[in-house]
C-alpha cells in the first residue's frame, strides 16, 4: 500500500480541480476532475471526484499513489474567506482559526461563525464558546461549514442542526449587451426599498451590509413607469466578486430578467478586471441553479449552516 505521505491534497482542497493516480483493483488508474467531498478525518477518508462528463467516482484515500491540485487554485475555505469582505459583518472576532461574525441578525452568512481550520482549544470547547458569544448578543448561534466538512460529526453530536444547504457556484466573467439595465455605484433609496420589500420572510438588510466591499454595483430594471421590477448586486474585492440579492417581481418572472441582471453584473466585474465571479444559492432552488448553469456557472462546493439547539431533556 502506498505511503500516506505521498498524498498531496486534503479536505481544504474541496472545490479544486485535481488529478489523482490510485490503485483500481490491481492496476494504476488516473482520475481528473473536481474534488467535491471528503468523508472521513484526514488523512483517511473517501474522496468523491466529479469528472468532466458529470459522473462521479469515489476513491479510498489509502489507495492513492499520487495527487495534485491543478486548477482552480481556490479551495472551499479560500473561497469562503475571500467572499467574506463582499458581505462584511459589523463585528468579527477570531476563535483560533474560526471566525465569529455578527451583523444584527441580517443574514446567516454575516451572523455565523465560519469554521476554518481549528479553534483555539478543543472542538467541543470551541462550539461552547460560539454559543456563549452569540448569546451575549441576543442572537442564535449559527456556524458555516463546507459540506461535507471536517466538523460534521462534532456538530451533530453537540446538538447543532443543519438549517440551510447551499451551493457556491463560480464562473469566469464575460461581456454581454444589456441596454435595459441601470447600473449604479451608489445605493439608491429606490433600490434599497425594493430589496427590503422583495421577500417578507428574509432578514432585513442594512445599507452598511449592502455597500460592503471595495467596489459595489447595483443593477435594476424598471417597467414602463420606471418602477423597479428586477434587481441584483455585485461586490468586488481584490480577490473575488460575489453576486447577491437577485430578485424579480412575481408579475415579470419567466421573461429572462434575472438572466439579464446577471449578465449586466458580469459586465461590471469584467470591466473592473476581476476574472472570477461567485454566488451562493440554495441547493433546493432548482430554477435558480438551472439559470446559473445556463450562464456558465459551475458548482464549486456545497456549504451548510447549522444552528445550535437546546439539549434534549
Amino acid at each position: 500500500m502506498p505511503a500516506i505521505g505521498r498524498l498531496r491534497i486534503s479536505p481544504a482542497d474541496i472545490g479544486r480541480r485535481v488529478s489523482i493516480r490510485h490503485l483500481g483493483g490491481t492496476d494504476l488508474t488516473d482520475v481528473l476532475g473536481h474534488l467535491v467531498s471528503w468523508v472521513g478525518d484526514w488523512p483517511t477518508g473517501i474522496l468523491s471526484i466529479r469528472k468532466k462528463d458529470g459522473s462521479s467516482q469515489e476513491i479510498v484515500s489509502g489507495k492513492i499513489v499520487a495527487a495534485i491540485v491543478i486548477a482552480p487554485e481556490i479551495g472551499s475555505l479560500d473561497l469562503q474567506r475571500y467572499c467574506e469582505n463582499t458581505w462584511a459583518p459589523k463585528e468579527r472576532e477570531q476563535l483560533g482559526d474560526w471566525v465569529l461574525r455578527f451583523s444584527g441578525n441580517e443574514s446567516a452568512r454575516a451572523n455565523s461563525c465560519r469554521l476554518d481550520g481549528l479553534p483555539e482549544s478543543s472542538i467541543e470547547e470551541g462550539l461552547e464558546k460560539i454559543t456563549s458569544w452569540y448569546k451575549q448578543r441576543n442572537a442564535v448561534a449559527i456556524v458555516q461549514s463546507p459540506k461535507p466538512g471536517a466538523f460534521d460529526n462534532f456538530l451533530i453530536k453537540n446538538n447543532w442542526q443543519e438549517i440551510v444547504h447551499a451551493l457556491y457556484m463560480v464562473s469566469e466573467t464575460n461581456t454581454f449587451q444589456t441596454p435595459t439595465v441601470i447600473i449604479e455605484e451608489d445605493l439608491s433609496d429606490a433600490w434599497f426599498d425594493t430589496a427590503l420589500n422583495s421577500d417578507s420572510r428574509a432578514p432585513k438588510l442594512s445599507r452598511e451590509l449592502l455597500q460592503s466591499g471595495d467596489q459595489v454595483r447595483f443593477a435594476s430594471i424598471g417597467d414602463e413607469n420606471k418602477k423597479i421590477i428586477a434587481i441584483g448586486r455585485v461586490s468586488i474585492t481584490s480577490e473575488i466578486a460575489m453576486v447577491t440579492t437577485v430578485w424579480v417581481d412575481e408579475k415579470y418572472r419567466g421573461q429572462g430578467l434575472a438572466k439579464t441582471i446577471m449578465q449586466a453584473l458580469s459586465n461590471e466585474v469584467y470591466k473592473l478586471g476581476q476574472k472570477i465571479i461567485v454566488l451562493q444559492v440554495l441547493k433546493t432552488n432548482d430554477v435558480a441553479v438551472g439559470l446559473y448553469k445556463s450562464l456558465g456557472y459551475e458548482i464549486h462546493h456545497e456549504n451548510s449552516y447549522y444552528r445550535h439547539t437546546r439539549k434534549p431533556a
